[in-house]
């Protein structure tokens, strides 16, 4: 289980300026909790995207910070708290990639060992490390590839991963060049109040958003930008994002779609370029 934060922006910014002081510390502090490593892909414009990935606590790393005022059109930012039995080694940070995506994932896939025969010799040879999460990614990439489409793509990997394995969080964040993209689904999946309390010694010493609204993510509009977050981030201009929900943002075309994961249907649009509603 882990946080995510994610933006796309009409222009070149960085996502310690995008975010206010406090709601930036409030995620860096995360990682007292989610101290498993942490990890970021970023994109400038006219740039390709690059990426960091490290084992440490994002608190303790001055690399964290440097890269977090890195001007970029487009981010996703990961902090992870380890699955049982998942080792803590650079090949298991995310975000993952393939050379053209990258990925990361917030929640835990039961059984996930039954998607590999899902997979393509390819797919398997590709696996890097040991985690549901990247099992996930390499899903969702033959999946996209034999469908043509990236949201189709993602609406056939989460439909097969429940029929497959039941609940759990699939709420995940992708990055390629132009395009970002943020997907709330996890059902009825609970969240791990048990053993969040147990990790910090009682539910009174839990950071704020570790509750039952654990796997929600929330969004928030600003000069030109959608900024996605978990919760345990943002302030009052942030709204819930609906149950089962993609962010699609296209960079080239300066616009963020939010759209049903079930069926596709288009929700909400928002314009980067002057932060407008034009749905």
């Amino acid at each position: 289980m882990c946080r995510l934060l994610a933006f796309a922006s009409s222009d070149d910014t960085t996502l310690q300026s995008l975010l206010t002081p406090q709601e930036f510390e409030n995620y860096r502090q995360l990682s007292t909790l989610h101290g498993d490593g942490w990890g970021a892909a970023w994109q400038a414009a006219g740039a390709s995207v690059r990426q960091a990935n490290s084992v440490e606590r994002a608190v303790d790393d001055e690399e964290f910070l440097f890269i977090t005022r890195e001007p970029a059109s487009a981010s996703i930012v990961h902090l992870r708290w380890a699955t049982s039995g998942f080792p803590v080694c650079v090949e298991n940070t995310h975000p993952f990639t393939d050379g053209t995506w990258r990925f990361a994932h917030n929640g835990a896939i039961a059984h996930s060992e039954r998607l590999l025969e899902f997979l393509s010799a390819e797919r398997r040879a590709a696996l890097q490390g040991s985690t549901d999460s990247e099992i996930y990614f390499q899903l969702f990439l033959e999946k996209a590839e034999a469908l043509g489409d990236i949201v189709t793509g993602l609406r056939a990997t989460v439909a097969l991963i429940r029929e497959v394995c039941g609940l759990g969080s699939l709420n995940c964040l992708l990055l390629t060049e132009g395009r970002m993209i943020a997907v709330q689904a996890f059902g009825a999946t609970p969240a791990p109040t048990a053993s969040l309390a147990e990790s910090v010694g009682g539910a009174d010493h839990l950071p704020e958003g570790h509750g039952e609204d654990y796997y929600r993510l929330r969004y928030a509009v600003r000069r030109g930008s959608v900024l996605v977050a978990s919760t345990g981030v943002g302030g009052e201009d942030w709204r819930d994002l609906g149950d089962d929900a993609i962010i699609d943002a296209d960079l080239d075309a300066g616009r963020v779609v939010i759209r049903r994961l079930v069926d596709g249907a288009e929700l909400q649009s928002i314009a980067l370029v002057n932060n407008s509603n034009v749905a």
